[in-house]
């Protein structure tokens, strides 16, 4: 096995606990690479991908070792730590397993996007959580068309839509009132930005369809961003197209907590009906 060690250089306990890692793996003379700055080529050649560091640290690595097929493990050394699998704590009892092989791979969804100008493919992006097309910073609102398949789906008159995966469901778009989604459940969600429609609704399609966001109207620079990270500028007129990535991000799981237990323990959710089981335990 040869594993990949991904840090976050911007954090110090992130690069403290990679160090420590490549001596442990040393010791149990397992081949390691430190790389600090992540490409597909870079990750191609290896068994497994560790990465230290929060949610964006983690979204990043997974996208590019999505394309050779890489799984990748996440500790959490950020904020929120939604999509990683372990505690700083926990980063050694877990690659005694990892060295085992005792764990699963977690195939997660991926949507690609296409910017189409003029007749004219002009970008080209990959996303693990979300695509979003917002406004700049003046407060104008857009307006934007939504097509799936071919269809017509609705006008959004809004400070931008979200298009996520099942992942991306508990990010951006939680936020802006779109549904919780169970992320091994395939399937694309469209998210109005502060709709100035009481009718404006989320919706949410098979994974299959094609998802076709045409921007109708702007009045001052709109961004297709991707995941958070990169951005695009688009012109109105713009059409995006959004699919199904062919190829899944990999995640390493151990197995010891489910998606629900991560969404009470990360988004501080209530469980609901817990109160009624435990008084009809004490009766």
């Amino acid at each position: 096995m040869r594993i990949g060690i991904v840090p976050h250089t911007g954090k110090p306990v992130a690069l403290e606990l990679s160090r420590k890692l490549a001596d442990y793996l040393d010791q149990r003379e397992v081949g390691w690479e430190m790389i600090l700055s992540p490409r597909e080529a870079e990750l191609a050649d290896l068994d497994l991908v560790v990465v230290l560091g929060g949610d964006g640290t983690l979204l990043n690595a997974a996208r590019l070792a999505s394309d050779s097929q890489v799984p990748v493990f996440g500790v959490n050394v950020g904020h929120l730590g939604f999509l990683t699998e372990v505690e700083t704590d926990g980063l050694m009892p877990a690659m005694e397993r990892l060295l085992a092989r005792d764990y699963t791979i977690e195939k997660r969804m991926l949507i690609g996007a296409s910017v189409n100008r003029q007749g004219r493919e002009v970008s080209r992006h990959v996303a693990l959580n979300d695509f979003v097309i917002t406004r700049g910073t003046f407060a104008r609102i857009i307006e934007l068309s939504i097509f799936a398949d071919g269809q017509h789906v609705t006008d959004y008159v809004a400070d931008g839509v979200i298009i996520s995966t099942p992942t991306g469901s508990t990010a951006y778009s939680l936020a802006a009132g779109g549904p919780i989604i169970e992320p091994l459940l395939d399937s694309i969600c469209i998210t109005p930005i502060c709709a100035h429609s009481l009718a404006a609704r989320s919706v949410v399609t098979r994974p299959e369809v094609e998802v076709q966001v045409r921007l109708n109207r702007a009045g001052e620079p709109v961004m297709l961003t991707i995941d958070g990270q990169d951005g695009f500028s688009l012109l109105t007129g713009d059409r995006v197209t959004i699919q199904k990535a062919e190829k899944p991000a990999l995640f390493v799981r151990l197995g010891d907590r489910g998606f629900f237990q991560v969404l009470h323990s990360r988004m501080k959710m209530p469980q609901m009906g817990g109160g009624i089981r435990e008084a009809e335990a004490s009766e």
